[in-house]
């Protein structure tokens, strides 16, 4: 009587009968070796044979089943690639394809692992776009010339265009360069997906044309252009949140028209403009442009950022972030910043200031609860006049209003040696005269004999007790010479003598500084006195500036 070994396919329902299926196999095959009686036929052994390999692969399967890495519920397992490196994605998750079949039947059917084309390879592309399915798609185009197939690969994405999401395009020339070419043949009309753009052209200036997306970008939320000229005509950007601007000449960049582009962006929060602000303004001084969602403006520039500035209002709680080259002995910090301080909202009330003088580099932080001004002004000259950059930098601040200051932290501050003349009008003294409320100032690798000095009511003819609110000073000291343990006991007897008693003073040794039994003669004068070891000096933005 026949034997029938079925589809193949496993059941359930079958798993009993499996066993006597294999061994009814086995007894009717045993006849069939040399000289034996044949009783089967060859078709029926082919079919045995391939009946075989089935259960045989689904035994290998169920035991897969028992390794603990594949009871991890699929739709937990297919997030693995969602914590990858956007380097490593494509490379990653082809192996995850290829460790079984169950994986890859999990992986394959996850449309969204699927949907980040580089166009980099035409049977990649082509799967990628099968297994994405209807999702919306993101595409970067490389016009780099050792690409040699892109523009073919680029065709299997054109019948898929209305389903692009975030697009992203750079080249190194726009005329040689093919991509540029199909990416305005392919890209005049308006994609009602699209998201974010990025466009970045290294090397030369090419004009971008108005008519790309027919006009219209109003369902964008991030734009980023490098190296390219346009007029900014989009006027529809109500959805923007992100823009950035990059590497355009300042004579390129007209100032209504980039006005215009702000206010056509209502909801905008993030801008970042890099060596890209006009050089001179042709719009009226009296037009200032609100900016009301703003949470962080960024600006590297040469041009004087005060060019831009003067047309924006800067709200309550946002960040300004201002890079800048310059030389010479005066401070930068008035040319930078707007005419009016009107403008700057978010520094409306200012808590806490944080300076750096490097010997290259000069570093201003302003915060508290209105918000943010972060400046980076790099010194050109090297040392050559530094102490004087520092001491006009330091006065520059009175620029800002500093009567609700309440913590100071300066580092590297080498300026202004004592002298037997009197301190009143010296830049520490006049930037802490204005810091009535203060209430922790640190000093780090700075001359703190000025900043001691200014701090003695004895030390001024008026006998003025500067920042009566002081309650702690923190000194990081690296040379033995910076300590000043004499100056400091007079000027804590001073003040303890005039009310203004100091709660702690604190002693970062970041050297080899032997501190002396006369340290702990503050003790008398001072609440607290503590003594630290740190083997390195603090990064100036890791300063103890606290924000209320």
């Amino acid at each position: 009587m026949p034997v029938s070994y079925g589809d193949g396919e496993a059941h359930a329902s079958q798993s009993a009968s499996v066993s006597r299926l294999l061994c009814a196999a086995k007894h009717q095959l045993l006849g069939t070796g040399f000289g034996g009686w044949i009783t089967i036929t060859l078709d029926e052994v082919d079919a045995l044979e391939h009946d075989a390999l089935d259960v045989l692969s689904m035994i290998r399967s169920a035991k897969n089943a028992f390794a603990l890495v594949n009871q991890v519920p699929p739709d937990v397992l297919t997030l693995i690639p969602d914590y990858w490196e956007d380097s490593d994605r494509d490379q990653n998750l082809i192996k995850l394809t290829h460790v079984c079949r169950g994986w890859r039947e999990i992986f394959t059917t996850r449309s969204s692992l699927w949907t980040r084309l580089d166009c980099m390879n035409i049977d990649k592309t082509r799967i990628y776009i099968e297994r994405s399915r209807p999702l919306p798609l993101t595409v970067h185009l490389n016009g780099d010339e050792s690409t040699d197939h892109w523009e073919e690969a680029f065709f299997q994405v054109v019948p898929h265009i209305g389903r692009l999401k975030t697009l992203s395009v750079s080249a190194f020339s726009m005329e040689d360069s093919p991509l540029l070419s199909a990416f305005f043949k392919h890209f005049s009309s308006r994609l009602p997906l699209l998201d974010k753009l990025t466009i970045q052209i290294f090397g030369e200036h090419p004009s971008l044309p108005g008519e790309l997306f027919d006009g219209d970008l109003s369902s964008l939320r991030e734009l980023c252009l490098g190296g390219v000229l346009t007029s900014l005509p989009w006027k529809d950007m109500s959805r923007l949140t992100t823009f950035q601007l990059c590497d355009i000449p300042k004579d390129k960049i007209i100032m209504t028209q980039l006005l215009d582009f702000f206010e056509s962006a209502p909801r905008i929060r993030r801008i970042h403009l890099h060596n890209s602000i006009p050089g001179s303004s042709n719009a009226p001084a009296e037009r200032v442009v609100s900016l009301p969602h703003l949470e962080n403006l960024k600006i590297i520039a040469q041009p004087a950022h005060s060019i831009l500035l003067n047309h924006l209002s800067i709200p309550v709680g946002a960040s300004l972030n201002l890079e800048f080259s310059f030389s010479g002995k005066e401070s930068p910090i008035p040319s930078y910043l707007p005419k009016s301080s009107d403008g700057l909202l978010n520094l409306s009330s200012i808590s806490a200031v944080n300076l750096c003088f490097g010997p290259s580099r000069r570093f201003l932080r302003l915060n508290g609860p209105s918000g943010e001004l972060h400046i980076l002004g790099n010194w050109t000259r090297g040392q050559d006049g530094a102490n004087v950059g520092a001491m006009s930098f330091l006065r520059s601040i009175g620029r800002f209003d500093l009567s609700r200051i309440r913590w100071l932290a300066i580092q590297c501050y080498r300026s202004e040696p004592v002298t037997t003349g009197s301190i009143v009008g010296r830049a520490v003294y006049r930037a802490l005269s204005s810091m009535q409320n203060l209430h922790s100032l640190t000093l780090a690798q700075c001359r703190n004999l000025i900043f001691i000095s200014s701090l003695n009511p004895d030390k001024s003819l008026s006998k003025v007790i500067l920042c009566p609110n002081l309650q702690e000073i923190i000194l990081y000291v690296k040379d033995p010479g910076e300590l000043h343990v004499d100056e400091l006991l007079k000027m804590a007897e001073e003040r303890a003598s005039r009310g203004a008693k100091l709660s702690a003073i604190t002693i970062v040794n970041t050297g080899t500084l032997a501190l002396t039994r006369d340290v702990f003669q503050l003790r008398k004068y001072v609440s607290r006195v503590e003594c630290k070891f740190d083997d390195a000096p603090p990064e100036w933005d890791t300063l103890p500036v606290q924000v209320m």
